[in-house]
């Protein structure tokens, strides 16, 4: 087993250091999917059908991305950093995505990005950074850009109404709910706890003015792909367990996941 996995990591950064790592993995994806894949299409298959448009905000290197084409499904990828958006323009060629770079927030403004060592954890949220330096002390922010943010309602009007939108922008997720008036059928956002317990909670109460009371939630952690409840829930079982750090550490939520989010008539 052990030289296995030295042969797996070597090739892993052999395909790094030859800027074919995300290729191979969408070609995985394609042909040979693994276990983790099939159940993140599995699980993204609940919202998304052939042909339906999705959003992707917040795409980075477009692991999401790969399994909304699998599913059939017409991809709007948005990217703040360059370096990612370069790599989904090349992963995703002749695919139906479109990749723009920008960010997504409450209004149509420039903004300033901090772009970290660590593609996975730059973010336009400095108070958000602040919290992850204590775990990540490794890491930096000391690329500075000034990117441009657009709303998910102007994205709407230039191309249509999405099937699913998910949202994945390292601690600026109640600002990209802001700028959305228009009930999608179903979205995700990213939660990180304990620490934006506050925020999460705020971005539920946005969406439930948002839905007039007219959704269930349910939770997913991060990278388990399975759905907590069999059954959804209204806003307020979710809420009761976010507010009960011995409920969510007892539901082994981990420290960071998604919640999603369906619309009922």
């Amino acid at each position: 087993m052990k030289g296995i996995i030295n042969i797996e990591s070597i090739t892993r950064r052999s395909l790094k250091f030859f800027g074919l790592y995300y290729k191979w993995l969408f070609y995985k994806e394609q042909h040979a999917p693994t276990k983790q894949m099939l159940q993140m299409r599995s699980l993204y298959g609940n919202f998304i059908a052939p042909g339906d448009l999705c959003f992707d905000i917040g795409a980075n290197m477009g692991s999401r991305v790969g399994s909304f084409l699998m599913l059939g499904a017409k991809v709007i990828a948005l990217e703040p950093q360059k370096s990612c958006c370069a790599e989904l323009k090349k992963v995703f060629a002749n695919q139906p995505v479109t990749i723009i770079q920008k960010g997504v927030g409450a209004k149509n403004e420039i903004k300033k990005f901090y772009v970290s060592n660590n593609s996975l954890i730059s973010s336009f949220n400095l108070e958000w950074i602040e919290e992850i330096k204590k775990k990540h002390t490794k890491n930096n922010w000391n690329q500075i850009e000034e990117v441009e943010i657009v709303t998910i309602d102007s994205l709407i009007e230039i191309y249509g109404m999405p099937k699913f939108i998910k949202i994945d922008t390292e601690g600026f997720e109640l600002e990209v709910l802001k700028g959305l008036t228009n009930q999608v059928d179903s979205l995700s956002f990213e939660y990180t706890m304990p620490d934006n317990q506050q925020k999460t909670l705020a971005c539920l109460k946005t969406i439930d003015q948002l839905y007039q009371g007219k959704a269930l939630y349910n939770i997913c952690k991060d990278e388990e792909f399975n759905m907590h409840f069999t059954n959804w829930v209204e806003i307020g079982e979710l809420e009761k367990i976010i507010l009960n750090p011995e409920l969510f550490n007892q539901a082994h939520f981990g420290p960071y996941g998604d919640i999603y989010i369906k619309r009922v008539n």
